[in-house]
């Protein structure tokens, strides 16, 4: 019986332990990186992406939840040539790489319109 005693106690206190751990950066965790049950709650935005300068050509609206990150697929990926969010208070990062590294521009209402051929992906920031 003693050692089954001895097991039970273990098995309290380890029971009762709790187990912290931190980031392995300073950064702050990012929407991306919260929760599912926090996703839902997240925004969404939209915007439209156009093949020639000044919204102008055939054009695409893109959407997501704010903080995820998006690859713009084969059809549009360096072919966007300005662009605008949706509304007066969305922001869009549009970045030079897929996984949404690299150089960035961030897009709102007014637009840009006039954009290299590098746009790959994009996040909503607001």
């Amino acid at each position: 019986m003693p050692a089954l005693r001895k097991i039970v106690v273990t098995a309290a206190v380890l029971a009762s332990t709790v187990i912290t751990a931190y980031p392995s950066s300073a950064q702050p965790l990012t929407p991306s990186s919260a929760p599912s049950s926090t996703h839902a709650a997240l925004g969404t935005g939209s915007w439209h992406a156009y093949w020639e300068a000044d919204w102008k050509g055939a054009d695409t609206t893109f959407s997501g939840n704010t903080g995820d990150c998006h690859y713009v697929g084969n059809n549009w990926n360096d072919h966007i040539r300005s662009a605008r969010a949706d509304g007066a208070n969305t922001k869009v990062e549009l970045w030079d790489n897929f996984d949404c590294t690299g150089g960035s521009i961030t897009i709102d209402g007014s637009g840009y319109h006039s954009i290299g051929d590098w746009v790959s992906a994009y996040r909503v920031t607001s």
